[in-house]
This record gives structure tokens, C-alpha cells and sequence, in this order.
């Protein structure tokens, strides 16, 4: 779906990102176009690192047995 959405948006898109609003490993819908938004390359890059710091802090707390 994302590279489907950069053909179709070639210019707007150029060294631009396409995101995943919620992960969809967390239940975010892989092709709904409301999940997705467009970032730069720095927002996609501290987009992907927040989310890679929260899924290993869930996944501490799920082998802890604690999923608050």
C-alpha cells in the first residue's frame, strides 16, 4: 500500500516517507489510507524510534505478565 501511494504521488511524496499512524503489529489497519501519513525522513526516523522504544517497553511488560 505504501508504494502504491508513492506512484501515485511522486511529486509530493519525493524524499518523503509514508507512516503507519498506529503500528500494525498494535492493531493499526495495514491499508486504511487514515492510518497513514506522510513524513519527512527526520520525522520518520523519530517516528520509528518512538515506536520501537514503546514496543519493548510493552514487550517487558507482557513477559512480566503486566499489560497496562
Amino acid at each position: 500500500m505504501n508504494e502504491s501511494i508513492k506512484r501515485a504521488r511522486t511529486n509530493e511524496l519525493a524524499g518523503k516517507e509514508v507512516f503507519e499512524i498506529q503500528p500494525i503489529i498494535l492493531g493499526g489497519h495495514p491499508t486504511d489510507p487514515s492510518n497513514k501519513t506522510v513524513l519527512t525522513r527526520q520525522e520518520h526516523i523519530q517516528a520509528v524510534t518512538y515506536w520501537n522504544r514503546e514496543l519493548r517497553r510493552l514487550k517487558g511488560r507482557e513477559t512480566q505478565g503486566t499489560l497496562e
